[in-house]
């Protein structure tokens, strides 16, 4: 029997102390299981067979293996190859910058063991393995080792990523009575899975075990931004049951099991990733009602719904709200419903003070509050950077919130949460008016901020930009993707695309008035354009300058030039955030230049594959408990691989030679390193 210990929660990362309220011990508390010691450390488990520990009569310390010379692993740990460079503070403590940038996967396991206690012992002294997380019956979670560096858990992917050893016995099948008596702690579930089409029982993990595991991940959400809450998937929001491609396995970030990087492994068997990530990272909602709330709902939030029917019926309200109420900002030309010039969001109309969400799971990486009136309304605004995986494509892409009401300006307990939680960025760096660049995690359907009033003083009413768009172009390879690509980069701020304005300019004039678009949005045009994809630069940039893109085209030749340069400074300037400091910290390119995609249509079509692939299949349908075999020979959980051959591999100690092009700011910023520059 484990003893059990105070744990403090304390989290340890590149040498420093995070405070979490997961059930933590640390190596430097409690059993002080410290995995970077070259020595045997006596356990409760030392009456295991396998837990053999020798007094070395030269030094006097316990030796791994129960023989001289010592075995061939008795470092378990290295550092990681990334972070082994003089310019990241490379060796036992790199940067904690450097660190929280290299961490990309979190690979989950089964211990095969009775206790966490056993697991320790069978690892540190039997095989010069680690894992820098054991999580016991009970939910006691044991750091071992320090995030920065790299423990033995998962071959060629230890470089990247951190490791849990869960304790469970697993085989259900060969031990089915192994829990019933109570001395590994309480009985356990015995539940189906089906991994590489190999039909297994298992024991389930115990709610401590997943109470304690959720609660780490929180933490590790919030500490490490190259650490997204996502899963493999078979197929959009459908989890993979089967080992991956090599090649997706190193690209992928989020969380993996051992059995998707290596088909020799099971574990973590019946461990339900996308159930899991889903609560991390909040429910998919939209950024405003599409309707509102009936008197007396319990929704606090505009959660997107389960049936197609609904999806596609709010889908509409939120096109109404752009092009039947909003009396402009329309998609993608015609900001406040006026000229060719690109606009790459819409305005949706609402009420002054409406709470504004996010639709996806995130990273809020700049925002400006407590910005001065203007001619245009509030130039207040929250970004987020969103990292997602959809089937077997990663996409990243971003979402803008503009004409944000100020939340400087309500009570600190009515304010966003993401401005007064404990150790925020905003609460640290606040400058009102000011763009502040931020890395908060924002959970999918929390409030980010309330619908300000924008616009010119005729269209002057409560609205709200929202904006997505994304540095490569999504979704290429979605089988029956709709979306058409229009490259408007030769036309600087203005749209030249035939596609467009053609089917806008009813008096063929070469401009864009705000008739003929209000007609043409009012009247169902805008169905034309709701799947194309614009690249053009965004209008947020200062370069090209406005002024002198004003001064060109027709568009505005009532103008004078003081006239013009009297516009740019009242109505455009305020709003104006995309520079290059901006840029570099949100991983945006510096010339503005991205793919613009229809924010309601984007929504809809997104949250669409999701419904369309549950619909198709539920979470591992095929395992079936009566269709179960005992688990095939040469398939193993931790404990049964003896040789440690899918845990430590001789790639532990290379790397790719290509990192060292990589300065630290572009690992903070996500950047892959490039390939080697052939001679």
């Amino acid at each position: 029997m484990t003893i059990r210990y105070r744990p403090s929660g304390n989290l340890i990362i590149a040498g420093q102390s995070f405070h979490t309220d997961a059930p933590i011990v640390n190596w430097t508390e409690g059993p002080k299981w410290d995995a970077t010691s070259e020595y045997c450390m006596r356990t409760e488990n030392d009456g295991d067979p396998r837990a053999k520990c020798t007094q070395d009569p030269r030094t006097g310390k316990d030796i791994p293996y129960g023989k001289l010379p010592l075995g061939p692993y008795t470092q378990r740990y290295s550092t990681r190859p990334a972070l082994r460079s003089s310019k990241f503070s490379g060796g036992m403590h790199p940067s904690l910058e450097a660190t929280r940038a290299a961490i990309k996967q979190f690979v989950i396991h089964h211990d095969g063991c009775n206790s966490a206690d056993m697991c320790f012992s069978v690892l540190q002294n039997e095989r010069g393995l680690s894992v820098h997380f054991l999580i016991d019956n009970d939910g006691t979670i044991f750091q071992t080792i320090d995030l920065a560096l790299m423990a033995y858990h998962a071959s060629e992917w230890n470089t990247n990523s951190i490791g849990v050893e869960m304790c469970n016995r697993g085989d259900a099948k060969k031990e089915p009575h192994y829990y019933d008596s109570g001395k590994y702690g309480p009985k356990r579930d015995i539940v189906p899975c089906k991994i590489n089409g190999n039909t297994l029982l298992s024991f389930a993990y115990t709610p401590a075990q997943m109470d304690a595991l959720t609660r780490l991940s929180r933490a590790l959400v919030r500490l490490l931004p190259n650490l997204p809450a996502e899963y493999p998937q078979a197929s959009p929001g459908q989890q993979s049951w089967g080992t991956l491609s090599r090649a997706s396995t190193f690209s992928f970030n989020g969380y993996i099991g051992h059995y998707h990087l290596w088909d020799q492994k099971w574990d973590p068997g019946p461990f339900d990733f996308k159930n899991f990530c889903s609560k991390l990272r909040g429910s998919f909602c939209y950024p405003v009602f599409p309707r509102p709330p009936k008197k007396g709902a319990l929704e606090d939030k505009p959660l997107v719904p389960e049936k197609a029917d609904n999806l596609r019926d709010d889908t509409i309200e939120l096109y109404k709200a752009n092009e039947a109420r909003a009396d402009g900002g329309f998609f993608p030309v015609g900001p406040w419903g006026e000229a060719r010039l690109w606009h790459g969001g819409v305005h949706l109309a609402g009420t002054e003070g409406d709470g504004v969400f996010a639709p996806f799971a995130g990273r809020l990486v700049a925002a400006r509050m407590g910005a001065s009136g203007t001619s245009v309304g509030s130039v207040n605004f929250v970004l987020l950077r969103h990292d997602m995986t959809l089937g077997h494509s990663r996409v990243q892409f971003y979402s803008l919130y503009m004409h944000l009401g100020d939340e400087l300006g309500v009570a600190q307990a009515d304010k966003a949460a993401w401005m007064t939680k404990d150790g925020s960025g905003w609460a640290k760096a606040a400058k009102a008016g000011e763009v502040v660049l931020l890395d908060e995690p924002i959970e999918a359907g929390m409030r980010i901020g309330r619908m300000g009033k924008a616009g010119p003083a005729d269209l002057a009413r409560a609205q709200l930009h929202v904006e997505f768009f994304a540095s490569a172009e999504l979704f290429t390879d979605v089988t029956g993707s709709p979306w058409q690509l229009i490259d408007g980069t030769a036309g600087g701020r203005f749209c030249d695309a035939p596609e467009i304005n053609t089917i806008i300019d009813t008096n063929h004039d070469g401009m864009l008035s705000k008739q003929e678009l209000s007609q043409f949005y009012a009247s169902g045009g805008g169905n034309q354009l709701h799947y194309m994809v614009t690249l053009h630069v965004s209008e947020w940039t200062p370069d090209p300058s406005w002024a002198d893109a004003l001064r060109v085209p027709k568009d505005f030749k009532k103008l004078k030039p003081a006239e013009i340069d009297q516009l740019v400074a009242e109505q455009i300037t305020p709003g104006l955030w995309w520079t290059p400091e901006v840029a570099a910290h949100c991983k945006l390119p510096t010339d503005g230049v991205v793919y613009h995609y229809h924010p309601v249509s984007f929504l809809g079509w997104f949250n669409q594959l999701l419904l369309d692939a549950a619909a198709a299949a539920g979470n591992n349908p095929q395992a079936d408990a009566s269709q179960a075999t005992e688990v095939p020979k040469g398939i193993t959980d931790d404990l049964a691989d003896i040789n440690g051959t899918s845990m430590r591999s001789s790639a532990d100690g290379g790397g790719d030679p290509c990192n060292g092009q990589l300065t630290l700011q572009d690992m903070v910023r996500g950047f892959d390193a490039p390939e080697c520059a052939t001679p």
